[in-house]
């Protein structure tokens, strides 16, 4: 058996034991206050047949299963004008509560460039919870945010890509 129908074969309707999920969005999301906001999401991997074992509805993220979890986002981001060097922060919250030490920052300064900046963060969650993430910006006069991109004849760059795992 070839190492392509190997993968085949475990992904079609295959249960799995660990908790997993990858969810995107499509949209470019900019901030518009000065107060954190949650960042939406609109996408969610196929589960290869199977069930999914992590669940969305907009930014929510609810967990099904109880564990230890490996959190990894990627935010593309970037701002519409402005030369001047501005911060923009993203963090993890879990049911309304800010996580401690998961928050990254990147600065931006030319409305050209996108920078993608990794957060990850190892969690105890439990069954029921909603884990969000979260993001803030220094101004909101020049357009900050989460930005996707349809380039030709490629795949959307989505503004974000979260993968969740399951460790124990």
């Amino acid at each position: 058996m070839a190492p392509r129908d190997d993968i085949e074969r475990n992904l079609s309707g295959r249960d799995y034991k660990k908790a997993f999920g990858q969810f995107s969005s499509n949209k470019t999301q900019r901030i518009s206050t000065l107060k954190p906001v949650e960042v939406l999401l609109d996408a969610q991997a196929d589960a290869g047949g199977g069930v999914h074992t992590i669940d969305f509805n907009k930014g929510d993220i609810i967990i099904k299963q109880s564990g230890m979890y490996l959190i990894i986002a990627g935010p593309q981001l970037g701002k519409v004008r402005g030369a001047t060097p501005r911060w923009i922060d993203l963090w993890l919250r879990v049911n309304n509560i800010d996580v401690p030490n998961s928050n990254i920052r990147a600065v931006i300064i030319d409305p050209e460039e996108k920078t993608v900046a990794i957060m990850n963060s190892v969690l105890p969650l439990n069954r029921g919870d909603t884990l969000n993430i979260v993001m803030a910006a220094e101004t909101i006069e020049e357009g900050m945010g989460l930005e996707a991109i349809a380039p030709d004849g490629e795949p959307t760059i989505p503004s974000i890509i979260i993968t969740i795992v399951q460790l124990d």
